[in-house]
């Protein structure tokens, strides 16, 4: 009997030491056991492009903000869109099928900042765009919680801005039962965090991103309902009002930017109506 008990004993102890190895997944640390799965899928501004360490990556921070009981895993892809005619659609990446395979509890989605410069984005377009690529992860019956970020302003004036596409993202999230999470308030007051392009972020803005993602999945982010829609807007900060200013300066730089960049578009614009008049529905390619 004791060289049985001796055995079995053994045996729990090698069972609780596995459940203790850390594995590295997409650059997060993660139990090997962890009960919630979290897919963070997006472009540059998921992966943590340009960023010295990937542990500064938002992904990676969510993983030490949501803790041992879940396990997240970084599929940002730099440069990607979901629009069908971008130059690096998400679906023909490696991350996709990667990011679908991992079957996730909790999808975090945050696409826009390419995708919003393209000569011809609309809110409809991609909204349209933007759901049948979620909802390719979500073939099973299995319940799974869905987030979309709003990406923060780039501080480029050519680069578009996310405002715009916060009204078709609410919207898909409406019909798709998820929350909206903007991270506008988080970044606009803060030059200081934008590198040198002015568009990608180091990483104290991805940690102050990641504490917001987090508090919203544990349920403890303040949030109000747009049209039935969950929406966590990040908190309003104080700045200057030398800051300020110039925030209102970019903003206006960028609308016009965006005007003077439609206004070259419009004869190819109008071409592509004419060949596809339901592009914004159907979308140019199969």
């Amino acid at each position: 009997m004791k060289l049985i008990y001796k055995r079995f004993r053994d045996l729990v102890k090698a069972a609780v030491l596995m459940t203790t190895v850390l594995s590295v997944v997409g650059g997060c640390a993660t139990t090997a056991l962890a009960s919630t799965k979290v897919a963070c899928i997006g472009d540059s501004l998921t992966r943590g492009y340009l960023l010295d360490n990937e542990a500064d990556s938002y992904p990676a921070q969510l993983q030490k903000a949501l803790g041992g009981g879940f396990e997240v895993k970084n599929f940002g892809q730099t440069a990607s869109y979901v629009i069908d005619d971008g130059p690096l659609e998400y679906v023909d990446t490696e991350m996709y099928p990667e990011s679908v395979k991992y079957d996730a509890d909790i999808l975090i989605f945050m696409f826009g900042a390419n995708d919003i410069r393209a000569y011809n984005w609309t809110p409809k377009y991609f909204e349209n765009q933007y759901r049948e690529v979620v909802e390719t992860y979500l073939r099973s019956n299995r319940v799974r919680k869905i987030y979309f970020i709003i990406p923060p302003e780039a501080r480029d004036e050519y680069f578009g801005l996310q405002r715009n596409a916060v009204e078709p993202t609410l919207k898909l999230a409406g019909g798709l039962g998820a929350t909206v999470i903007d991270s506008y308030n988080l970044a606009i007051g803060h030059p200081e965090y934008y590198m040198p392009d002015k568009v990608h972020l180091y990483g104290e803005f991805y940690g102050k991103l990641s504490n917001l993602v987090a508090s919203a999945i544990k349920g403890e982010a303040e949030a109000q309902e747009i049209s039935g829609v969950k929406y966590i807007n990040a908190p309003e900060e104080n700045i200057t009002q030398e800051v300020s200013q110039e925030n209102n300066e970019l903003f206006a730089a960028a609308e016009k930017a965006k005007a003077e960049r439609d206004a070259a578009n419009a004869e190819a614009l109008k071409a592509l109506i004419e060949a596809h008049p339901d592009y914004e529905t159907t979308g140019l390619w199969d």
